[in-house]
C-alpha cells in the first residue's frame, strides 16, 4: 500500500499500521520531507506514537481527527527537507511519480533553478571584476608620469569623483587602467 497523491493523514497512517513499517520508511516515500519533520508535522495534527498496549500513532488532539488533511498542512517551513525514493530490502513500495507539494511547478523551479545559476555567474564575474580592479592598479607601472588636461562630461566627472572616494582609489589611476583598456581594444 502506498500514500496517496494528496499525502492525506489517513493514508499515511494505513500505511505505518503495516507490520514493520516506521515513520523514517513513509517520510522517504514523501518527497520533500525527511523523518523528523514528518514526525513533528504528525504530533501537530494531534497524533502521538505509543509504544506500550497497542502500538501505534493515535489521534490525542481536539476536535475532529484530520484525516483527510495533508501531511504538508502540518510541516513546518523552517524544517530541513530531503527528497528521497523509498526502497526497503529491495522492496518497491509505491511505484508512484515523486510527489511534491505544489508550491512551485515544474516550470516554476526550472526557471528558479536558471535564474539563479545566471545570479551565481554575475556574482562571481563582479567579485572577480572587484578583486582584478584593485589588483590592476596595484600592479600599475610607477614610471614617469605626465599631467593631461581632459575635458569630460559634469556628470561623469561627478560619477568618476564618488566612485574613486567610495572606492578610495586614485582617479588618475582609474583613468589609466580605462585609457589602457580602450586603447588595447581600438588601438590598431
Amino acid at each position: 500500500m502506498s500514500v496517496d497523491q494528496k499525502v492525506s493523514i489517513r493514508s499515511i497512517l494505513e500505511v505505518l499500521a503495516q507490520e514493520g513499517i516506521k515513520t523514517g520508511d513513509v517520510a522517504k516515500q514523501i518527497p520533500g520531507i525527511s523523518e523528523k519533520p514528518f514526525r513533528n508535522a504528525l504530533k501537530e495534527a494531534g497524533y502521538e506514537f505509543r509504544n506500550s498496549g497497542q502500538k501505534g500513532w493515535f489521534f490525542i488532539g481536539e476536535g475532529e481527527e484530520p484525516l483527510d488533511k495533508s501531511i504538508f498542512d502540518y510541516v513546518k517551513s523552517n524544517s530541513p527537507k530531503v527528497h528521497t525514493s523509498f526502497t526497503q530490502s529491495n522492496k518497491i513500495f509505491t511505484n508512484n511519480p515523486p510527489i511534491v507539494h505544489e508550491q512551485f511547478t515544474q516550470d516554476e523551479i526550472h526557471m528558479i533553478k536558471e535564474m539563479l545559476k545566471s545570479w551565481q555567474e554575475v556574482t562571481s564575474t563582479t567579485q572577480t571584476n572587484e578583486q582584478s580592479l584593485y589588483n590592476r592598479v596595484k600592479q600599475l607601472p610607477q614610471s614617469d608620469k605626465t599631467r593631461k588636461t581632459i575635458v569630460i562630461d559634469r556628470v561623469i566627472g561627478k560619477r568618476l569623483d564618488e566612485f574613486c572616494e567610495a572606492e578610495r582609489i586614485n582617479k588618475s589611476d582609474v583613468l589609466h587602467l580605462a585609457l589602457a583598456d580602450f586603447l588595447e581594444n581600438y588601438e590598431k
